[in-house]
């Protein structure tokens, strides 16, 4: 039996303990001093008792500690604790002088380009917080790069809660990227100023600015720069939709993103070069780790290409100290070292995939090429390749129908012919983007490059059109995630030790049944009434047992059943049906009344909701000297002007007031039982 001690404790028991950790602090926020306590306690009890407790002991209380640990780290980050922080600063409604920096680019929108950017003063004292810019395109279509730095006059505003129920949380998805704050603002409201980025950032920035400018100048079609870009420089925000949609549709998504495969074949080719230099292996691994890291900051520094560089910096550690260990370590420690100095990386999306994939191709296609190893080089590669690609596509399944809803049937058709030429494209691109830098690239090398990048697009492009092969709307809950991933794990499990099939078997068949149970009956405990928030439609949807009703004040266009209904009926397993939205309902014996500029204001409001849409002329500060209403509720089509009149009248009478615009969508259910 093992015994574990410090030296040989699993890190994968250590990786786990952190992440629950992690988790338990994002859902259970300000227990930071008892975590405290309890991390110095268990580290104490550890230190004094280390030799006299047994094996399950020594497992517990250090799976314990790091929870406790990864809690902590995880509360560190919180603004609760950052006094500087811009979540602190007096809320007002004049413009003040900022001055920022940008940090990153996002996709842009029909009409704003978007920024994430990093606030360094306001009316000169000094603060830190980031915050989401929109800046609306006009003629110009003026650029922007990461490093500009300007100073405006503008109000910056809390981020706001627009989301549908059951659909993706932008709003939370830049909280976890540390955003808490968005300003709006016009090209001509921005004075460029001096770089605030330290020196050596401030290079990389500028050099990396004169390699896109340069880039965009070459004789290229549009669509082989944007995939250029995003091969090397890591700039995907400005991918075409229809190329980012053909990459997912046929499953080869990852090529476009820096991880893993990236600097995995960094890794390879810097080996084989340097293995050529009559140098020492210390200096080999010096200048090995130096690249790596080099080319991971230069390219935006993602979460995944943080993981990989971290992983391939530990299997070069072991190489260097002729220690052969299991790469499932150098991947857990890799994701334990990046969690420790960013906690808010596990929710990230593209961080959790890469993490996944690496780890089922480490456990899977060992399994697979034990099966068979072909002697012939080719055949050899395209069985590696498929593989790896089954492995990866098998693992990243469920997180696949979790996040994206979908699933790429010719995913092996598209990864096997450009995994074996994605070396030479990742050779050319790099080679036209460094040939650029230095000048104008000759004509006959860019048509060269351009007819091999546009025909893998057509390829990729082609793979995407074939519709029956997509699998798509599958919704499932977090539930059914992580059982998921426990009944893979427990096959797993049986195929390394078959002897234990009849143990686990009991186990995964127990787990199966439950996650289905529960997918299928949640509509039967739900009884809910939502106000989606839409700007220029009413939209209510009442969830009941096995039931979907959508009243609807405009006819739907595929737009709002696509994000607002879909998620709802295919995440509950429900049947949708869609009726006209009437002037007053019903509801949990509440009367409910829509008012619009063509509806009047029924006989008597006494204890009723009232949902003010499209602007109606009324007087509300007569209404409410005659009767309160419960609830008065501020759509999205209003004019803004309109709904801060009715908030100060609803103040000054203290009646409950909701401004969708703000707040987005209101669970009615739940808001009638607070009130």
């Amino acid at each position: 039996m093992n015994v574990y001690t410090p030296k040989n404790l699993p890190f994968w028991i250590v990786c786990c303990a952190f992440v629950i950790g992690i988790f338990g602090s994002q859902h259970f926020n300000g227990h930071l001093i008892p975590a405290v306590i309890l991390c110095c306690v268990s580290l104490a009890v550890l230190c004094f008792l280390l030799k006299k407790i047994n094996t399950i002991c020594f497992l517990s209380i250090s799976s314990l500690l790091f929870i406790c640990l990864g809690y902590v780290r995880h509360q560190a980050t919180s603004t609760a604790y950052l006094k500087d922080h811009i979540v602190h600063l007096k809320k007002a409604d004049t413009p003040k002088e900022i001055v920022f920096e940008i940090e990153k680019r996002f996709k842009s929108s029909t009409n704003y380009q978007k920024f994430k950017i990093s606030i360094h003063t306001i009316n000169k004292q000094r603060v830190i917080g980031n915050v989401l810019l929109s800046v609306k395109k006009d003629s110009k279509l003026t650029s922007f790069h990461k490093g500009d730095s300007f100073i405006c006059f503008a109000t910056l505003t809390p981020l706001k809660h627009h989301h549908n129920p059951y659909s993706f949380d932008y709003t939370t998805y830049l909280k976890n990227q540390y955003i808490t704050h968005q300003v709006q603002l016009k090209t001509t409201d921005l004075k460029q100023i001096k770089s605030l980025s330290s020196p050596f950032k401030n290079i990389s920035n500028i050099f990396k600015k004169h390699l896109e400018v340069n880039l965009q100048k070459q004789s290229l079609a549009p669509n082989v720069i944007q995939f250029t870009s995003a091969l090397v420089l890591g700039n995907k925000s400005e991918l075409s939709p229809q190329l980012t949609t053909d990459f997912a549709n046929a499953g080869v998504i990852h090529i476009l993103a820096i991880s893993g495969l990236h600097i995995g074949i960094l890794y390879l080719i810097l080996i084989s070069l340097f293995h050529l230099l009559l140098i020492n292996n210390l200096l080999k691994s010096a200048l090995i780790i130096g690249v790596l890291w080099g080319f991971t900051w230069f390219s935006g520094a993602s979460p995944s290409a943080i993981r990989a560089a971290t992983m391939f910096c530990c299997f070069e550690f072991s190489r260097l100290l002729m220690r052969r260990q299991h790469p499932l370590n150098s991947l857990f420690i890799s994701v334990f070292i990046l969690l420790f100095f960013d906690p808010l990386t596990l929710f990230s999306v593209g961080f959790q995939l890469s993490v996944v994939a690496v780890a089922s191709i480490i456990i899977g296609v060992p399994k697979l090429l034990s099966f068979w190893y072909p002697k012939n080089w080719l055949v050899r590669k395209i069985w590696e390749i498929t593989c790896i690609s089954t492995c990866a596509q098998l693992g990243l399944l469920p997180l696949s129908i979790y996040y994206f809803h979908q699933f790429p049937g010719l995913f092996l058709v598209a990864n096997i012919p450009l995994m074996l030429i994605i070396t030479i494209v990742l050779l050319c691109a790099t080679a036209i983007i460094t040939w650029s830098g230095l000048g104008s690239v000759p004509y006959f090398v860019t048509k060269g490059y351009d007819y091999l990048i546009a025909n893998i697009h057509n390829y990729i492009h082609w793979v995407a059109q074939q519709k029956h092969f997509l699998v798509t709307d599958l919704y499932i809950q977090p539930i059914t995630l992580f059982s998921t991933y426990a009944i893979i794990a427990f096959l797993l499990l049986i195929c390394y030790k078959p002897k234990l099939i009849y143990q686990c078997s009991f186990l995964i068949i127990l787990i199966a049944i439950c996650t289905t149970f529960y997918e299928k009956s949640q509509s039967l405990f739900i009884n809910e009434l939502w106000l989606h928030h839409h700007y220029t439609n009413t939209i209510i949807s009442e969830i009941s047992t096995n039931q979907l009703l959508i009243y609807s004040k405009n006819p739907l266009t595929k737009n709002d059943k696509k994000h607002t209904i879909t998620p709802i009926n295919k995440s509950l397993h429900v049947p949708a049906s869609y009726t006209n939205l009437k002037n007053s309902y019903t509801y949990n014996k509440h009367q409910i009344h829509i008012i619009d500029h063509k509806n009047s204001l029924p006989k008597s409001v006494q204890n009723a909701i009232l949902i003010v849409t499209g602007s109606p002329k009324i007087n509300l500060e007569r209404l409410l000297c005659k009767e309160t209403p419960k609830l008065i509720i501020a759509t999205a089509h209003n004019y803004k002007n309109l709904v801060q009149k009715w908030k100060a009248t609803c103040a000054s009478h203290q009646v409950a007031f909701y401004d969708s615009s703000q707040m987005g969508s209101l669970n009615l259910t739940t808001k009638l039982l607070s009130l």
